[in-house]
């Protein structure tokens, strides 16, 4: 009866023992993996001119237009606009194509904050000649000029349009971001 006993206690050890091997196996092979290194390298990466720049317009005076060195940012800081009354900046400042083929960009809406409670509208169109390019900008409300080709050499102009409700304050503002996406080569 001893070897019965005996034989049944080897055999539970070997079973737990091969239990404990398969699963320190599993483990081992579900941890280790077999890769291999490749590398990316640009050299050198150059800082460029833009093909489209921002440019003066005929209003970025009075809009306080400040146009960043390589003409990639533009900030205003004097626009303003009267209670129950429109103001427009028909040529806040220009985007203009300095390259040699036709460009493809898009004017999109980014960000709104401030006192916009008593903001009626702020409207921002692109304009060639006199006609208006792409849809209007209802700053505020997520959207964008759809894309446009700007033909090379070619200036267009920005407007904008701002309207406070009649219970605004001269002590209301707001601030607006706007995106110039300007696709790539």
């Amino acid at each position: 009866m001893n070897t019965g006993k005996t034989h049944q206690k080897r055999y539970r050890k070997l079973l737990r023992t091969l239990l404990f091997a398969l699963t320190s196996l599993l483990i081992v092979t579900a941890s280790a993996s077999v890769y291999n290194l490749m590398y990316m390298q640009s050299y050198p990466i150059a800082a460029q001119a833009a093909d489209v720049q921002f440019v003066t317009g005929a209003d970025s005076t009075a809009a306080g237009a400040s146009i960043g060195t390589n003409g990639t940012y533009v900030r205003f800081n004097s626009m303003a606009g009267w209670p129950n009354a429109t103001r427009v900046y028909e040529d806040a400042v220009g985007i203009k194509n300095l390259d040699t083929s036709d460009r493809t960009i898009e004017l999109k809406f980014d960000s709104l904050s401030g006192s916009t409670a008593n903001i009626d509208y702020i409207y921002v169109k692109i304009f060639s000649d006199g006609t208006q390019q792409g849809t209007t900008i209802t700053v505020g409300t997520a959207g964008s000029t759809g894309s446009l080709s700007i033909p090379a050499g070619t200036t267009w102009r920005v407007q904008w349009e701002i309207k406070w409700k009649a219970e605004a304050l001269s002590t209301d503002t707001v601030s607006a971001t706007l995106q110039l996406i300007v696709a790539g080569e």
